[in-house]
């Protein structure tokens, strides 16, 4: 495959991936629009710059629903893995305690 052949290829794929698909949800949908909105503007705004979307993200939704918004994960120590894929996925895998 040719370098002009994959860059078509690449941005076909871009293309296809131009809205957010929600894959579980439990929210309710007035709130779900609302967030689903706030990440495709933020992820936008910051297309460079994962941590600045996730910051203005967290921020919005502590101001307009209340402070905790966060993730948090426990895990078996020596069993958590956080990697990155083609620089578009990140996959975090990890075992309960």
């Amino acid at each position: 495959m040719g370098e002009a052949e994959g860059k078509k290829d690449e941005a076909d794929y871009k293309r296809l991936q131009t809205f957010p698909l929600v894959r579980h949800s439990d929210i309710p949908e007035e709130m779900r629009v609302e967030t689903m909105e706030l990440c495709v503007m933020a992820c936008e705004k910051f297309s460079n710059n994962n941590e600045s979307a996730a910051k203005m993200i967290k921020e919005t939704l502590d101001k307009k629903f209340g402070e905790g918004f966060g993730f948090e994960i426990t895990h078996e120590v020596k069993n958590l893995l956080y990697l990155y894929f083609r620089g578009t996925l990140a996959v975090c895998m990890w075992k309960c305690s």
